[in-house]
């Protein structure tokens, strides 16, 4: 017998968590799915904790999680052929499981002062429209597999 799934989305909030990785604000999903936006934040909220984000975790982090654990489809990739260098992919990564910005940039291993601009060059060369998209768009390109695939043996995931 199969184990039930503990990170199981309501439709609704599924229909929400979709928009956010595609990069909507919560006024563009309350406009596409014509609910109120205090409906779309307690939607985000509720998803959150299912999938266990911590409390006061990004849109970014919400993303990662959500597509992880095969809650959502990725969004397409804006066009073929992008690619990330290794220090692109730590903050990728960064922006995945982090937060707060001096936890992005230890994460990353760049000073905090560059985190914002570095991200905005990275949302830039792959046409996000903002971080939670951006990590979309990274799953869509399978960054965070081939990063797990990479690690060696003994390393922190």
């Amino acid at each position: 017998m199969a184990t039930p799934d503990p990170f199981h989305l309501s439709k609704a909030q599924r229909s929400v968590a979709s928009l956010v990785v595609e990069g909507h604000s919560n006024a563009g999903i309350s406009a596409t799915l014509q609910r109120s936006e205090s409906t779309v934040r307690s939607h985000i909220q509720k998803g959150s904790k299912i999938v266990g984000c911590p409390s006061g975790s990004s849109r970014a982090m919400y993303a990662h999680a959500l597509l992880t654990r095969k809650q959502v489809a990725p969004p397409s990739a804006p066009r073929t052929g992008i690619h990330f260098t290794a220090r692109e992919e730590r903050l990728l990564h960064a922006l995945a499981t982090h937060s707060r910005i001096d936890d992005i940039a230890l994460a990353a291993g760049i000073h905090r002062d560059d985190v914002r601009l570095e991200t905005d060059a990275l949302r830039c060369k792959a046409r996000a429209l903002n971080n939670a998209h951006l990590v979309g768009i990274a799953h869509s390109l399978k960054i965070f597999e081939r990063a797990a695939h990479e690690a060696p043996a003994g390393a922190a995931r």
